[in-house]
């Protein structure tokens, strides 16, 4: 497989290099990388343990007309099904136990492995390694982190995992939760008739340079509020939702978020405030005390004080593994409440 070419700036044609790009900047996308964990040390009872491989069935899915395939993952619970996409770190124990807990709330995840199986030389089950995942996004070809108009083939890719998992379920309709690498997937997703609810986890993607997140600067006009989508596909989605009344969008973010940009949010809010589509989104947000974020947009956004500290890479990571646990427990009940109501 061809690996990925330079990205031109279309601004003085110098090539971007992704290779440089992503080396010094995919690492820091992950709210549950390991690179995170060494800056916010939590308490031993806060830690994952990785869970027994056995609570999990496992099966393969292979893209037509390629040399593609994906493991996945099955949380053996019934209930309705959730398409869970992991962040750069992989399947990592943090996630692997979140799937539990949607288990524990009547759901039946899938887990695919992005990255196939084995990583490298490390199974996929329980791998959490953000820095060798840089590595693995190059050599595909297949992904396209800095562009603001596609993330590549693997969107693609899981739109046809997302509809073989729903053929497997006679075809319900799915819920696809993605988070910081994938936050953003959920929407490209959300033309595909299977995919009901799209629940975007603070999109990192495109990311940002490394002086960016060290400096706490914003992304290029061009970047800040880029949903990774070109206009047709933008279309699509539009129309997919106006022929299904039941498609919604929930967000989660931190508004001072490092990584990812909260301005996406506002983009999304206002593309579907034109299309008659606004109030199919929902963001759940969490600010500093006393900040107007929220009462300037309490049509659709819902927030709560967090006094989770800014550093480097944090505040990130909001319902998989937000390092102040009582952020990430606000973040799970409003997904959970927004799972209850159904798609």
């Amino acid at each position: 497989m061809a690996a990925a070419q330079p990205v031109t700036s279309a601004r003085n044609g110098i090539p971007r290099f992704p290779l440089l790009i992503a080396t010094l900047v995919l690492v820091f996308l992950s709210g549950c990388s390991s690179v995170r964990k060494t800056e916010y040390s939590r308490t031993p009872a806060a830690k994952s343990e990785l869970p027994a491989e056995s609570r999990f069935l496992k099966f393969e899915i292979t893209v037509p007309g390629s040399d593609r395939s994906y493991p996945v993952w099955q949380t053996r619970s019934s209930g309705r099904p959730i398409l869970l996409l992991h962040a750069i770190n992989g399947l990592s124990p943090d996630l692997l136990n979140f799937a539990l807990v949607l288990e524990g709330w009547g759901y039946r995840a899938y887990l695919p492995s992005l990255y196939g199986d084995p990583v490298g030389k490390t199974p996929a089950y329980g791998y959490d390694k953000g820095f060798a995942s840089i590595k693995v996004i190059r050599s595909t070809g297949i992904w396209n982190p800095v562009s603001t108009e596609s993330a590549g083939t693997i969107v693609a890719d899981i739109a046809h995992l997302a509809r073989t998992v729903s053929t497997r379920e006679g075809g319900r309709s799915l819920a696809v939760i993605g988070n910081s690498l994938t936050g953003s997937f959920p929407l490209a997703l959300l033309e595909e008739s299977c995919v009901r609810l799209a629940v975007m986890g603070q999109p990192a993607v495109p990311a940002k340079r490394m002086p960016q997140i060290i400096m706490r600067l914003p992304h290029p006009p061009e970047e800040k509020r880029s949903l990774t989508l070109t206009d047709e596909k933008w279309n699509d989605i539009a129309a997919a939702m106006r022929r299904n009344p039941g498609k919604r969008i929930v967000g989660f973010h931190y508004l001072e978020d490092p990584m990812a940009e909260i301005a996406r949010f506002d983009e999304l809010h206002e593309r579907l405030s034109r299309a008659g589509l606004a109030r199919r989104f929902t963001a759940y947000v969490k600010t500093p005390a006393g900040h107007p974020f929220p009462a300037e947009r309490r049509s659709w956004v819902v927030a709560s004080d967090t006094t989770e500290k800014r550093r480097t890479l944090t505040p990130h990571s909001t319902y998989l593994d937000a390092a102040d646990l009582n952020d990430r427990e606000w973040f799970r009940a409003k997904l959970k409440s927004t799972l209850a109501g159904g798609w």
